[in-house]
C-alpha cells in the first residue's frame, strides 16, 4: 500500500500500490543561476550546447558554439537532470558527467576562457540545500 498527502487540499490517499517510480528532478532547483549569465529554458532547466541561444556569441572551441554540456557560460558545464532536454534518468547523467568532465578537460588543455568571476561568486553563494541538485 501506499500513501500520500496532497499539499495543496490537504487530503490524505491511500492505495494498494504495490511498486512506486519516484521521480525527482521533475521541477529543477535552478533559481539561484538567475544573475551568473548561465541561460535557463522556460521551465528553468539549464540551457547547453546547441540549445544555447545563439546571440550569446560565446565559444571555448573556436567553432562560436559551446561544447554540448557547456552553458551560455564559457567554462561552466551542466549534466544530468538539470540540463534542458536530458532523459531524466541516473544512467544518463552519469553518463553525461563523464562527457562534461572531458569537455572541461579539453577547455583547459586548449587554454581557453575561465568562467567569468560572477558565475563562480553566484555559485558559491547558493543555499547550501541546492548544492546537492546539480
Amino acid at each position: 500500500r501506499v500513501r500520500w498527502h496532497n499539499n495543496v487540499t490537504g487530503e490524505e490517499t491511500e492505495k494498494p500500490i504495490r511498486h512506486v517510480f519516484l521521480f525527482i528532478g521533475a521541477d529543477p532547483a535552478t533559481i539561484w543561476l538567475r544573475d551568473s549569465g548561465v541561460a535557463l529554458d522556460s521551465r528553468n532547466f539549464v540551457l547547453t550546447g546547441s540549445d544555447v541561444p545563439s546571440e550569446s556569441g560565446r565559444s571555448n572551441n573556436g567553432s562560436g558554439r559551446p561544447l554540448p554540456l557547456e552553458t551560455s557560460v564559457p567554462g561552466v558545464f551542466a549534466s544530468g537532470d538539470v540540463r534542458s532536454g536530458s532523459v531524466k534518468r541516473v544512467g544518463a547523467a552519469i553518463g553525461e558527467g563523464a562527457v562534461a568532465a572531458a569537455e572541461l578537460h579539453a577547455v583547459l588543455a586548449n587554454g581557453a576562457a575561465v568562467p567569468p568571476r560572477e558565475a563562480i561568486d553566484t555559485v558559491r553563494k547558493r543555499p547550501h540545500h541546492q548544492m546537492r541538485e546539480t
